[in-house]
C-alpha cells in the first residue's frame, strides 16, 4: 500500500514539473508580445501615448 502511494506521488511531480517547465514555454512562445504595457492599446508617436 505505502509503495502505491509513493509512486502516485512521484508520478503527480512528475506531471507538475512536465506542466510547468515543458508545457508551458512551448505554449508561450507561441503567444505574440503586443510590446506595449496595456496590451497594444496605445501608439507610439502620438502626443497622449503615454510612453514619453
Amino acid at each position: 500500500m505505502q509503495t502505491v502511494l509513493v509512486v502516485i506521488t512521484f508520478l503527480l511531480a512528475l506531471g507538475f514539473l512536465l506542466q510547468k517547465l515543458v508545457w508551458v514555454p512551448v505554449f508561450a512562445a507561441r503567444k505574440k508580445a503586443s510590446g506595449t504595457l496595456d496590451g497594444g492599446k496605445t501608439k507610439c508617436g502620438a502626443n497622449n501615448c503615454q510612453c514619453h
